[in-house]
């Protein structure tokens, strides 16, 4: 056997596989993104959805440790969960299937097709699709690769032992094929190892059925692990997964010999019968567990309670998994970035009343969640930082730029909360100062202005509404007008000789300040907004 073939060919395969993946997400845009929050409580449309997302992703393990965030972050049920995990399940052995193909003798020709397509295409989707054709044909370059450097194991008698020992041992081959698609992170490198290998004779049906099913129970224990660092309602999906696997495992092992003259009649030939096996072993667990997933679900929450720790604040919906799919790791950052932005909206709002309350407790409380806010702001921007700009699109690019520039700004103005609106409180408080009446009564107005519009810039920016983006920029040249008449009126109260007015003079024109600086920031997110829709439409004109 030709070691180096073998390795060499595997590589091509995987790189392959990924590049592949990667051009189906791209081809597949922020339609990825719409596919996955579609998710609903319909079974039916759990499972397709499922399905949908994992032929995109050609990884039912990605789409499992997705859902594990999902429901950690309490986006998904377990029942709802369980159900696209089963479309996940089926939908991942098209890659398979498509490995399956006997077409390695024109895999040359696929490269050279897809090469030349994503050399002089001019639009973005062609260039998207040739990449996806260079993927297949190294895909299935790879293959023949391997094909040929294991050719020689099927004249070899100590070989033929083997597999007649892992034929004789289905739940050794079955082991040993979990073990190595946990080494491979995925099942369709495994499987495409087997149909490889049928394809010069070296592996039986008998010997590779077991093999596939321990690929398949083998794809849950990535999820299992990384379930660690997660909630108990993220550990439960990642258990259900495994258990829907090891029990469809258990179902089959007893039947192997009935199963293996069922996949005969489904095709000639081992290659494509191992590959019908895979997909029939997934779609008769969606068949056989669709109809028991809410009742799953509540034995599963009844009786598997991992131990609850205290809850450390971090982010919420950057799941990591969803990198190589940057349509949903926008949606993650967007989603996350809101949060981080109704923290500081909170605090803004909370503050005035330090003022008016002395407050001196819920100052400390503001200040703290200010430490939840940078917590945030970091691990946004490393998240976005995280997305190769090789792999995006000039739209996206510039999207990932604005979301940055966003969340720095939003950060900022918790930080003019923090350091400077409750610096001026606590000063108040030590010094037991006291605004005039008529003041504070401006102050109260202008900020409850201020904190009316932060409000409008984040219905604006969530929903892309650019006629709300308009108001909010408006209301900010009239917050303008009004700090300067508000500063003429203090100004006035000073000569007249206002005590009150007189002490707390250099305060009251800071928190002014202070509050038009919050005020511009806001703004930005509606600057955001209308610069998007102009760029649509131009891109509609174009």
């Amino acid at each position: 056997m030709d070691i180096i073939g073998l390795l060499g060919g595997l590589a091509l395969f995987l790189l392959g596989l990924d590049e592949t993946r990667s051009s189906l997400q791209l081809l597949a845009g922020d339609k990825l993104r719409t596919i996955l929050f579609s998710l609903t409580g319909n079974r039916i449309l759990g499972v397709l959805s499922g399905g949908i997302t994992s032929i995109l992703l050609q990884s039912s393990t990605a789409a499992t440790v997705m859902l594990v965030g999902f429901a950690d972050s309490g986006l998904v049920g377990l029942a709802q969960a369980n159900a696209v995990l089963l479309g996940a399940d089926a939908g991942t052995t098209v890659v398979v299937q498509i490995i399956a193909l006997q077409i390695s003798a024109y895999a040359l020709l696929l490269v050279a097709i897809g090469f030349f397509v994503r050399f002089v295409a001019k639009k973005r989707r062609s260039r998207y699709a040739g990449q996806m054709i260079l993927g297949l044909g190294l895909l299935f370059f790879g293959m023949k690769l391997m094909g040929d450097a294991a050719n020689p194991l099927s004249a070899s008698p100590y070989f033929a032992d083997v597999v007649r020992y892992l034929g004789d041992n289905p739940g050794v081959a079955a082991l040993i094929s979990a073990v190595v698609t946990v080494l491979l992170q995925g099942s369709a490198p495994v499987i495409g190892l087997m149909i490889s290998a049928a394809q010069t004779h070296a592996l039986s049906l008998q010997a590779a059925l077991p093999m596939v099913v321990g690929a398949n129970v083998g794809t849950t224990f990535t999820p299992v692990m990384l379930a660690l660092s997660a909630g108990a309602p993220g550990k439960r999906v990642a258990v259900s997964h495994f258990l829907s696997k090891i029990v469809g495992a258990a179902a089959v092992f007893p039947f192997l010999g009935p199963f293996e003259r069922l996949v005969t009649l489904t095709a000639p030939g081992t290659p494509r019968q191992i590959a019908n096996a895979h997909t029939l072993f997934n779609v008769a667990l969606s068949i056989l567990f669709l109809p028991t997933v809410a009742w799953g679900a509540r034995i599963l929450e009844r009786y598997y309670r991992p131990p609850e720790r205290e809850p450390k604040f971090r982010p919420k919906y950057l799941d990591p998994s969803a990198i190589e799919a940057p349509a949903l790791a926008f949606a993650n950052a967007q989603r996350e970035f809101l949060r981080m932005a109704d923290i500081v909206a909170d605090m803004f709002k909370d503050s005035i009343l330090v003022f008016d309350n002395n407050d001196l407790d819920l100052l400390a409380d503001i200040e703290a969640r200010d430490d939840k806010v940078d917590i945030l702001n970091r691990e946004i921007r490393f998240y976005l930082a995280r997305l190769a700009l090789e792999t995006l699109t000039a739209e996206q690019a510039q999207r990932q730029m604005q979301l940055i520039t966003l969340t720095a700004d939003i950060e900022n103005a918790g930080d003019i909360v923090n350091k400077n609106v409750l610096a001026l409180a606590g000063k108040k408080i030590a010094h037991s100062l006291t605004f005039s009446e008529e003041g504070w009564k401006e102050l109260e107005a202008f900020h409850a202005k201020v904190a009316e519009n932060f409000d409008l810039a984040l219905s604006a920016f969530s929903t892309g509404d650019e006629e709300l983006a308009q108001k909010v920029l408006r209301h900010r040249s009239k917050l303008i007008e009004l700090e300067t008449e508000a500063k003429q009126r203090h100004i006035e109260r000073l000569h007249r000789g206002l005590r009150e007015s007189l002490e707390t003079s250099g305060m009251h024109l800071d928190l002014l300040g202070y509050l038009r600086r919050i005020n511009g920031i806001v703004a930005n997110l509606a600057e955001a907004v209308v610069q998007s829709s102009a760029r649509n439409a131009q891109k509609e004109m174009a």
